[in-house]
């Protein structure tokens, strides 16, 4: 069963009103512009949603734990996500975003265990994914970041599942814990990446080498420490800031000789290997 009203005037559907609107193939009229915040929470009834393409914002919690919904694609008319949007969703799978995101706030799928694909539109304007975005999405296993993005803020991908990203061009800021304990086995980041924060890759145990590009200028404490099995990284410039235990003992730093890394590592009594 579905449910949809006709209407021409331009709505802003809010939590006093969703009943109108809340069925199991949920369709939202194409006069629709706003989604109020908390709408549709806890709404288990929606199994699907049909967005229409009048859409412009969808405002924070608005589908939070609606436990039955499975697929999200967005129109490429929403411009902007409230906070915990679509977080709590346990049997989401897929999600298509629209083109005319420019960012992804806080914990939007935060805890979506069942998450398995997030598509980016090729003309992506998304330049910003808040903290805890996709944490806890344990079934994420893959993931190709959109063109434009510049900022991945902190605990986004705390996801054990993630063992493959590709990093674009643009990046310039990785945030606190933002790939904590993920699966990587390859690690390629791009020149253009000026900011890797505090714990930022610790615990990501499938590492075995990384080599980080020369446009770093802070690499935060605890930025490889735990990657258990990781034997070689590669830090061939001065970055301005090298943080305290970067990685364990038994991994080897490869450097040039009197280099800050090098002066970094004989500090730290750290292993070295030099050009």
């Amino acid at each position: 069963m579905s449910a949809k009203l006709q209407t021409n005037k331009p709505i802003a559907v809010k939590s006093s009103s969703s009943n109108l609107y809340a069925a199991r193939n949920m369709e939202l009229p194409d006069s629709v512009v706003h989604i109020r915040a908390g709408a549709f929470q806890n709404k288990r009834i929606i199994r699907s949603v049909r967005f229409p393409k009048t859409l412009r914002t969808i405002e924070a919690r608005a589908f939070s734990r609606c436990t039955g919904i499975r697929q999200i694609t967005l129109p490429d008319s929403v411009r902007e996500l409230g906070a915990s949007v679509f977080s709590g969703c346990t049997k989401l799978k897929n999600v298509s975003l629209s083109s005319s995101l420019r960012e992804i706030p806080e914990e939007t799928f935060l805890e979506d265990c069942r998450l398995e694909s997030v598509s980016f539109p090729p003309r992506s304007s998304l330049v910003r994914i808040g903290d805890d975005a996709f944490s806890g999405c344990t079934s994420l296993a893959s993931l190709e970041l959109p063109s434009e993005l510049k900022v991945v803020g902190s605990r986004t991908f705390c996801c054990r599942s993630l063992k493959t990203v590709h990093f674009p061009d643009s990046l310039e800021f990785i945030g606190r814990e933002a790939f904590y304990s993920c699966g990587l086995g390859f690690l390629e980041l791009p020149d253009s990446l000026v900011w890797i924060g505090d714990s930022a890759f610790h615990k990501c145990t499938s590492l075995t080498e990384v080599r980080l590009p020369e446009s770093i200028r802070h690499i935060g404490k605890w930025v490889f420490h735990g990657c258990r099995n990781l034997k070689y990284l590669e830090i061939r410039h001065d970055s301005e800031y090298i943080g305290p235990w970067i990685i364990n003992k038994a991994v080897t730093i490869r450097c040039y000789k009197d280099s800050a890394a090098d002066r970094y590592c004989q500090k730290s009594g750290f292993r070295t290997e030099y050009f």
